[in-house]
């Protein structure tokens, strides 16, 4: 299977978390965890998206692998390695998917370079 995933450019971008991690669920009506093929679980996140450059911002759905993200809400948090990640569903309908290698507090990540 064919996986396309196109990084984002977010070096213009805030990021505020807009909702905390919760676990992914397989679908609807299997609510357990998702996982990746290596076991680590999945974490979907609410942020919001602020371009100052275009003086917009929209809300996404972001989803991190393994350990939960601690996150505070409408903190700024750093997102790495952001990319975009569609699919196609049962209906034939393109769905958004925007998965990271990491989302963390701003602040925590700050310290964290500092020390």
């Amino acid at each position: 299977m064919y996986d396309m995933r196109l990084r984002i450019d977010t070096s213009e971008v805030k990021f505020r978390v807009a909702a905390l991690a919760h676990p992914r669920a397989r679908s609807r009506t299997d609510q357990t965890q998702k996982t990746m093929p290596d076991g680590r679980p999945i974490w979907a996140i609410r942020l919001t998206a602020i371009d100052a450059g275009s003086n917009s911002s929209e809300t996404i759905w972001v989803e991190v692998a393994g350990e939960e993200p601690k996150l505070t809400l409408d903190e700024l948090a750093l997102v790495q390695g952001l990319a975009f990640a569609p699919w196609v569903n049962k209906k034939g309908e393109i769905v958004r998917n925007f998965r990271a290698d990491s989302v963390t507090v701003l602040a925590d990540a700050r310290k964290t370079q500092a020390a």
